[in-house]
């Protein structure tokens, strides 16, 4: 269930379906959604049933729904790695460059963002 409300959601980020698809195909799917107690997927869902209730009565924009459903996927696609056991022994040096594109884009699958949290001491 989790892995088919995800790809509905990409399909209509990649314009492969119209929110009026991924708004049918929630509520139609979302007692089974409910039933299946996968507290992630209940959450994914929830949202964007709030969502869509907010961009029919015009709270937000059909942009900012975009926005917080790229979130949505982001968040579900990440995985998360500690490095808390690595130790340096010497001073290290690190550089980042963020850039941010705002289109639509094709599948990202696979994907993998590493985040990373470094304590010097």
């Amino acid at each position: 269930m989790d892995q088919e409300l995800l790809d509905h959601i990409r399909d209509y980020l990649n314009d492969r379906c119209t929110l009026q698809d991924l708004e049918v195909w929630v509520l139609s799917n979302l007692q089974r959604i409910l039933d299946s107690g996968d507290k992630a997927t209940i959450a994914i869902a929830n949202e964007i049933d709030a969502d869509l209730v907010e961009l029919d009565e015009g709270l937000i924009d059909e942009v900012t729904l975009r926005e917080h459903l790229q979130s949505v996927i982001s968040t579900r696609d990440t995985i998360p790695i500690d490095f808390s056991e690595i130790v340096l022994d010497s001073m290290a040096h690190a550089t980042v460059a963020v850039e941010t594109v705002r289109n639509s884009f094709e599948d990202p699958r696979p994907t993998v963002e590493v985040h990373l949290n470094h304590v010097f001491a």
